[in-house]
């Protein structure tokens, strides 16, 4: 429950898509962080969040740290008492079952030391409102290795 509840604040917070002649322009921050995601199969389409946690602040977010070692398979132990920046990026891939894919870069002192994925269900409600559903964070993942073929 905490996980879902985090991702839907981490979702309500979004920041990076502008409109111009109504076209998309994509805000990406680092070249490293499409070579990475494209490492993987996956195609940036927006930016979605970022995140810097001060030197010793993690300690502060222990859920969550917990999660993206649990689910993610990164573990930042080792860099408790660096700074991390936690970035994520709308992914343009969808599957069968997800129709909004979130990768999320974790960095410390420029260098990427993860990433992993959280794969969710958007649905518009009656109201017009947008409801995210079933959200699972996976590790990282080339796009091969999904079971269902993704779709552009």
């Amino acid at each position: 429950m905490k996980l879902k509840l985090f991702f839907i604040l981490m979702l309500a917070i979004l920041v990076g898509c502008n409109k111009e002649n109504d076209e998309i322009v994509i805000e990406i921050h680092k070249e490293q962080h499409v070579n990475y995601l494209e490492n993987y199969g996956w195609s940036i389409d927006r930016f979605a969040s970022e995140t810097k946690y001060a030197a010793y602040t993690l300690q502060s977010f222990k859920s969550h740290v917990k999660d993206i070692k649990e689910w993610g398979h990164v573990d930042l132990t080792r860099f408790l008492d660096q700074e991390v920046t936690e970035t994520g990026y709308f992914l343009q891939e969808k599957t069968a079952t997800y129709n909004q894919i979130v990768g999320f870069i974790l960095e410390s002192g420029n260098e990427i030391i993860g990433g992993y994925l959280v794969f969710n269900y958007e649905a518009e409600q009656a109201d017009g409102t947008l409801h995210i559903d079933h959200n699972v964070m996976n590790p990282i993942l080339h796009r091969k290795e999904l079971g269902s073929s993704p779709s552009s």
